[in-house]
């Protein structure tokens, strides 16, 4: 299988604060990966610095066999990674059309009719609601409408911050089968999620992040299986 995201000994933080330790990690082309653990693990850091929002301290970064550690989000973004944080991820007075003419505004795309049909038939709900003020929508429209911006020009890797967060149990299912249908076209997908029972029912292999250092990895289905694991992330007894 074909590598994508290569992280090697990568630390980074605010100012003088270390949040992640000499993280280690690799995703490969066409695959779900999600990262859990307890809340100030560093999960949403890692994202950040991958992204370029935030400058590693040390270590190194490959996209595509090409070091990134030290481009700026929107040379990222033209290589084929889109980032969706958890909150603050729409216009909300803006229209979902609006909304997503952002994406296309911000890509290379020249067929938009092509591409609309392509987000649309992942997310039919946002194309009967072109005309609806992001502000209007439900929780769970919204993740979707800013995920949906995102695979605008078809990214090679998605970041996802929390996309269920505070999501009803019904949504929290209708958006990780999105996610499965969108890695099925080709798009690799970072998850960081605390939702980590369904995250695990749909990722292909796991970190477990504790601390900011690398406390597991392997398939998901090892977490699942594993008896303390399961205890300290599952809530299982």
């Amino acid at each position: 299988m074909k590598m994508l995201l290569e992280i090697s000994n990568l630390s980074s933080g605010y100012q003088d604060t270390i949040i992640i330790n000499e993280i280690d990690m690799k995703i490969n082309k066409s695959e779900i990966v999600t990262i859990i653990g307890p809340n100030g693990a560093g999960k949403s850091t890692l994202l950040k610095t991958i992204f370029g929002i935030i400058k590693p301290k040390n270590g190194e970064i490959k996209f595509k066999e090409r070091q990134i550690g030290r481009f700026e989000p929107f040379k990222i973004f033209q290589l084929g990674v889109s980032y969706v944080p958890q909150i603050e991820n729409i216009f909300p007075s803006l229209t979902v059309m609006e909304n997503l003419d952002v994406g296309f505004y911000t890509s290379n795309i020249k067929n938009v009719e092509k591409e609309l049909d392509r987000i649309f038939s992942i997310f039919p709900s946002l194309d009967q609601k072109k005309s609806t003020k992001a502000g209007n929508l439900s929780g769970g429209e919204r993740q979707m409408l800013a995920i949906a911006r995102a695979l605008i020009g078809d990214p090679d890797l998605l970041l996802l911050d929390e996309p269920t967060a505070s999501l009803a149990p019904g949504l929290v299912n209708e958006i990780m089968e999105k996610l499965i249908t969108i890695k099925k076209s080709g798009t690799s997908i970072l998850l960081v999620e605390q939702n980590a029972k369904k995250s695990l029912e749909i990722a292909d292999r796991c970190y477990v992040l504790v601390m900011g250092k690398n406390f597991f990895d392997g398939k998901s289905s090892e977490i699942i299986n594993n008896k303390e694991l399961g205890k300290l992330y599952l809530g299982n007894k």
